[in-house]
């Protein structure tokens, strides 16, 4: 009983404290006084009276959260950094499944191509490989509804969807057109893609560092030695970067024991020096870069250059000096945040100058090509002209065929190198383009593309030149 009557004493002792608190602070607000931290900062007075003007006088009603969201998209926005973001619930989950390479939906990747929703990429295995859908086919609907009349964002954002139920596609490929219900299911998309040339030479391809990236390469990099691998090649090229630690423990395969990484400085100064566990494959190696080769890739590409001794080969890197982390909050958004610069091992920032590399091979101009539209309502035919036609007379002209002119008039001559296009590949030869001839031309340079990469012949020339002399 004794007890008792001490909690209840403490419990209306601490109610009297509190509500004088209260009372306390409501009477100093109510005087004009403000303790907070930025109580005197005039910007942040601006921004209370700036909040209960809209809040008290727009002519609508305005949703205190609504504005409250812009605020804080708005106060991220203002510090000048690209690579600091605040994101909503629905951009959060989307970058969660872009970082860990998993998602919901089909299987295939989307592109919009001259006003077209075509198939970039199809995952093998995929749902949407097993409905029949191939790399440049043309998306007409999704569950009946036009995609002429979608975003590329809105189209994907349909697609996908709860694994185990279905969305309906229509599809075109040259004059076929092709109508399916796709199933949807958990997708994991591959990051490593693994194969072995002549001559015992390895590669492997690293499209992006995600969460398990590091333990596909590592099997990817065992099953090499099993195979007997003399020589590999790195390629990084378009890889955007990801996640620290996944670039970290790679480059700690590749590398000998206590060799520098990367260097990681926090913004009091100090820095935090990455070193690898040991080479795990002791081979001559190159590395493949390109213009598009940014953050967690450059960091590989880096480490390997100046603490592996090993040359790159391709164009100089994008530049991305930095590195992020994201703090997710309880109602699914989050803010990811700029928290550091990476250094290479000898300590330069590369940060929007890009790394060098030892071998400067260009990528062709025709590689940046766009895809021919192929949903044509009328063919192309000799007097036409349009910007679409100079696109498809540099693909003839980077396939051999010779248009006469490349400015977007369609020539006599154009008109001879289309015919000489069809009859080789077994298409009416009509001199005219249609859907069916743009789709062949799309994939012949598609296939000129993998048939002709002057950056990777040139990186298994140099590990040719090493393990045979």
């Amino acid at each position: 009983m004794r007890l008792r009557r001490r909690f209840v004493k403490w419990g209306q002792t601490a109610t009297l404290v509190a509500i004088t608190a209260f009372a306390t602070w409501s009477g100093l607000k109510w005087s004009g006084a403000d303790y907070s931290p930025l109580g005197a900062n005039p910007s942040y007075h601006k921004f209370l009276q700036t909040y209960s003007r809209l809040t008290e006088s727009y002519y609508e009603k305005l949703n205190p959260n609504q504005l409250m969201e812009g605020a804080i998209s708005g106060m991220v926005h203002s510090v000048g950094d690209p690579f600091s973001m605040y994101m909503n619930p629905v951009l959060s989950a989307r970058f969660r499944e872009l970082v860990s390479s998993q998602f919901q939906g089909i299987g295939a990747l989307l592109s919009e191509q001259n006003g077209q929703l075509v198939v970039a990429t199809i995952l093998p295995g995929s749902p949407a490989a097993k409905a029949g859908l191939e790399k440049n086919d043309v998306v007409l609907s999704i569950n009946g509804r036009a995609t002429r009349s979608l975003s590329l964002e809105q189209a994907v954002e349909m697609i996908r969807g709860k694994a185990g139920t279905k969305v309906r596609l229509k599809w075109m490929r040259g004059p076929s057109v092709f109508t399916r219900d796709v199933l949807r299911q958990k997708i994991v998309e591959p990051t490593v893609f693994m194969k072995l040339y002549p001559h015992h030479i390895g590669y492997l391809l690293i499209t992006e560092f995600s969460e398990n990236t590091d333990t596909v390469f590592l099997n990817d990099l065992e099953q090499l030695k099993l195979n007997g691998v003399k020589g590999l090649i790195i390629d990084v090229r378009d890889d955007p970067g990801g996640y620290l630690q996944s670039v970290d423990k790679i480059a700690s395969y590749l590398l000998p024991k206590n060799a520098v990484i990367a260097q990681i400085a926090g913004r009091d100064g100090a820095r935090k020096v990455l070193r690898a566990n040991g080479d795990l494959l002791p081979v001559p190696k190159v590395c493949l870069v390109n213009g598009e080769t940014a953050s967690a890739g450059e960091i590989l590409a880096a480490a390997l250059q100046e603490s592996g001794g090993v040359p790159l080969v391709g164009e100089r890197t994008y530049g991305k000096g930095t590195v992020q982390e994201t703090e997710q909050f309880k109602d699914g958004s989050s803010l990811k945040l700029t928290v550091a610069r990476w250094l290479t091992p000898k300590g330069v920032w590369i940060h929007r100058k890009g790394i060098a590399p030892n071998f400067k091979v260009p990528t062709p101009t025709y590689y940046h090509y766009p895809a021919l539209p192929m949903s044509l309502r009328t063919p192309y035919k000799i007097g036409d002209n349009q910007v679409s036609i100079a696109v498809l007379q540099r693909i003839l002209l980077a396939l051999h065929y010779f248009p006469g002119r490349t400015d977007g008039y369609y020539s006599q001559s154009t008109y001879v190198a289309v015919k000489a296009f069809q009859r080789a590949h077994q298409l009416n030869p009509t001199g005219e383009v249609d859907g069916s001839t743009a789709y062949a031309l799309n994939v012949a340079l598609l296939q000129q593309k993998q048939n002709n990469d002057p950056q990777l012949l040139t990186a298994m020339g140099y590990i040719e030149h090493l393990i045979i002399k």
